[in-house]
């Protein structure tokens, strides 16, 4: 892993997190672009939970570009570590090489939970748009594999960061309460 500054886009009012980096994740396939998001400390809480984003568009830092304010806005009102994924390649088009990447990113994010600060559980995995597509079929590979356990699979309908952002929060809180 090895981390790169990265700041929201022009004009986009950041939801506060403690610090954000560009990662690459180091996959069978060759490095995976990611971006690593932690909350603000807590006193009160211990180590945070872990949130795998499958974007599924292939597009690269693009991609991550894309569902930023998503994601700094689920590290910040719920306070997990989220680690954004990108795939090589376009899922629509190669489904096979983007499953592949996401499956080894989120196997690579349960193995490093505590490098990245996260507690061992639970193991959260979202995707929107197709990303859900590939977040429900790496939550049954894993499942069918023994590994990695992943508490809570949430495939997020388009729309909106604000719409994104509720409906995801709405279905991870039961996992996280649980904790």
């Amino acid at each position: 892993m090895s981390p790169r500054s990265s700041t929201p886009p022009p004009g986009t009012p950041a939801p506060a997190v403690h610090r954000v980096a560009d990662v690459q994740l180091r996959a069978p396939s060759g490095p995976l672009p990611a971006r690593a998001y932690w909350p603000r400390p807590s006193e009160t809480v211990g180590a945070p939970a872990l949130l795998v984003v499958l974007p599924g568009d292939g597009l690269g830092a693009a991609g991550l570009d894309r569902l930023d304010a998503l994601c700094r806005g689920v590290c910040s009102h719920l306070g997990v570590v989220v680690l954004s994924v990108t795939s090589r390649a376009d899922a629509l088009d190669a489904p096979g090489t983007a499953l592949e990447d996401s499956t080894a990113a989120v196997r690579w994010a349960a193995d490093h939970a505590a490098q990245l600060g996260a507690g061992p559980g639970p193991l959260l995995v979202a995707g929107t748009g197709v990303g859900g597509l590939l977040a429900n079929a790496v939550a049954r590979r894993a499942r069918g594999d023994g590994w990695p356990e992943i508490t809570r699979q949430v495939s997020v309908r388009q729309g909106s960061t604000e719409r994104m952002l509720h409906d995801l929060a709405r279905s991870l809180r039961p996992a996280l309460e649980a904790r």
